[in-house]
């Protein structure tokens, strides 16, 4: 802070022969209350006598001995080659069991999914609307029972039975019903008791676990899994 606390280490270095130069001396000595301000009174060597200086005045006590920041434990830890090595090995023994469980899961769902015959069976279709001839329409069945439609239920069900009957709703008409067949990736239908000029085709069709779409020459029809559909 005052130019008296670097005599001795100046007086040191130009014992060893290197060359000091002192740093805003007069300014402290005219203004000590600048000291503070400036940074205090700084002694400058050539770089080329820069370790050699430090290293004299570390020897001589002059100095504290500059040293690496400490580590911590945490720090010491992570920069352990075991630890390293530990860690990198759990993280490839991870990645691994995770390929072996995604393997095994996918392969589980390939041979357990459902044949389309047991979707068609088991799940609860729901004929959202069919096109015919460029024209759409959708169903609606008569009954002569009280009918209560909420929002979100389904009563123009399309049901197909393990026994080959087949229940299309109807289109403000009852429900119609029919035999169905499924051979190869066709589905016929036949012996439709009404409509039969419209329903009874060949169709192809498209299923997953939450849409089925029946496509002939001129009619596709368009159905989702259902959620609801007591009545």
């Amino acid at each position: 802070m005052f130019p008296t606390e670097l005599a001795v280490v100046k007086s040191k270095l130009e014992s060893e022969g290197i060359e000091c130069r002192v740093l805003d001396e007069y300014t402290v000595q005219a203004h000590n209350f600048l000291s503070q301000a400036i940074g205090g009174v700084r002694l400058q060597v050539a770089e080329s006598n820069l370790d050699k200086a430090r290293l004299i005045l570390e020897e001589n006590g002059l100095i504290r001995e500059s040293k690496e920041p400490e580590q911590s434990k945490v720090e010491k830890r992570i920069s352990d080659p075991k630890f390293q090595k530990t860690i990198k090995l759990l993280l490839i023994s991870l990645v691994t069991i995770t390929i072996v469980l995604g393997s095994s899961a996918f392969i589980y769902l390939h041979i357990n999914r459902p044949t389309d015959l047991e979707l068609l069976t088991q799940k609860k279709w729901c004929i959202e609307y069919i096109v015919y001839q460029n024209q759409e329409y959708v169903p609606y069945t008569i009954s002569d029972k009280v009918q209560i439609r909420l929002i979100g239920e389904c009563f123009e069900k399309l049901n197909f039975q393990a026994n080959g009957h087949v229940q299309f709703p109807g289109f403000n008409s009852p429900r119609i019903n029919g035999n169905w067949k499924l051979e190869n990736s066709f589905i016929s239908i036949s012996q439709i008791d009404t409509l039969d000029f419209l329903l009874e085709r060949e169709y192809e069709y498209k299923i997953n676990q939450s849409e089925l779409i029946l496509n002939s020459d001129s009619l596709k029809i368009y159905c989702s899994t259902l959620k609801y559909g007591y009545y």
